[in-house]
């Protein structure tokens, strides 16, 4: 299928920026379009609040809305100081967004672990270290070319336990300095944590 060329509101022809949804917008209307979700999400949280069926599609707009405006932002050949700020701000309320639909806390630490992918064509392995974990996941160092939506194996240099996970995100940090956000499929605690030690601990007040 043949990706659009033109914004998907009626219209407008302008070029496509980014897409929400599997829709294609133009860069003004990607802003307009996450302003407005943001909104609304922002009044049901703080009203009757995101039941369980919400929280999925809520985690999916947080995460391509915020990978498209953070590549408008550093690829757009022409933004003015206005556009880059709005692109800038929505990021920011996605993210702060997201971190109301955390599943459980994180906590920062660093795993070593061997991630390695068995995709057709792209075999590699990988020593490497966690940043963050999580019941449900890990942010990891990752030197390859890991897109959101591959399957990793995931090792423990610890205790060589072993888990499959999920890329859902990827971000560049500098010529060899990659992250990616990884999620476990069918496994939880793969840490081993005391979560809910974890939770007290980060709601408890600093002295």
């Amino acid at each position: 299928m043949t990706a659009p060329e033109q914004c998907g509101i009626a219209s407008c022809e302008q070029p496509v920026a980014a897409s929400l949804d599997s829709e294609a917008f133009c860069r003004e209307h990607f802003i307009l379009v996450c302003y407005k979700r943001l909104d609304q999400y922002e009044e049901i949280r703080k009203g009757p609040g995101l039941i369980a069926a919400d929280t999925e599609s809520v985690r999916r707009f947080v995460h391509e809305c915020t990978r498209a405006a953070d590549e408008i932002e550093h690829t757009a050949q022409n933004l003015d100081n206005l556009e880059r700020a709005k692109l800038l701000h929505i990021i920011l309320s996605a993210s702060e967004l997201g971190r109301h639909l955390r599943r459980s806390p994180r906590k920062v630490a660093a795993i070593p672990v061997r991630l390695s992918s068995e995709k057709l064509g792209g075999t590699w392995e990988e020593e490497t270290e966690t940043v963050l974990v999580s019941r449900y996941g890990a942010l990891v160092r990752c030197k390859h070319a890991a897109k959101a939506g591959d399957t990793l194996s995931v090792v423990r240099a610890d205790t060589g336990q072993t888990a499959k996970a999920r890329v859902a995100w990827q971000r560049p940090l500098g010529e060899e300095d990659v992250r990616i956000g990884v999620e476990f499929v069918g496994c939880e605690n793969f840490w081993g944590l005391d979560w809910g030690a974890v939770e007290d601990s980060r709601d408890r007040p600093q002295a």
